[in-house]
């Protein structure tokens, strides 16, 4: 209400190497009735890749989603969790039909990338870690079998001040949001990725 004269702009996306980026974030516990925040949003992006360790991405806002968990969580890990399959289905939705689209086209698929600011949560993704409430393990094996099905091209660990999520989970969040909305250009710090074989087998 504050900010009335302001709204989302959209910049031109070459679908050639463009990439649909989600980026998710969950809050523990930190509604009044002690409920977590799981939000996240999704991007149609080209990105250009720096030599400080950070990635450059220009491009549009496609869909974002700010929602009380309706689960009881019970760790940070299980609200990012959640938040991240959120996101997912919806990104997985998305590409699917984009995937229509540029086979129309005659082009190449857009990859689906996943980035979050959870170490744990990495971790159990691609280093196969693993968590002992059996409530996750069934989320996290879906996850993980999208991961290694290649319907999720890539899931990356950034810096928590870089996630544009962020400002959908917290009373105070960071500025990320704000600037790529100014600018449609947001620059990432990456903290991990996995270099993924070309073949389908890891």
């Amino acid at each position: 209400m504050e900010n009335l004269d302001r709204g989302l702009c959209y910049v031109p996306v070459n679908l050639v190497d463009a990439k649909l980026m989600v980026f998710v974030d969950g809050s523990f516990a930190n509604n009044s009735d002690l409920s977590s925040q799981l939000g996240f949003i999704l991007m149609l992006v080209n990105e250009s890749t720096n030599a400080d360790g950070t990635f450059t991405i220009r491009g549009n806002v496609i869909h974002y989603s700010s929602t009380k968990c309706k689960r009881v969580t019970r760790s940070v890990l299980a609200s990012e969790i959640y938040g991240m399959v959120n996101g997912f289905d919806m990104g997985i939705a998305i590409a699917t039909t984009l995937r229509m689209i540029t086979e129309r086209l005659g082009l190449a698929a857009v990859p689906l990338v996943i980035c979050t600011d959870s170490y744990s949560l990495y971790e159990c993704l691609v280093k196969l870690g693993t968590t002992k409430e059996k409530r996750l393990m069934i989320d996290i094996m879906a996850l993980r079998q999208s991961y290694e099905r290649r319907e999720i091209t890539e899931i990356r660990w950034i810096n928590g001040e870089d996630n544009p999520a962020d400002a959908f989970t917290k009373a105070s969040p960071n500025r990320a949001l704000e600037r790529f909305i100014d600018s449609n250009e947001l620059r990432v710090r990456i903290e991990g990725w996995v270099q993924r074989p070309t073949t389908s087998s890891r």
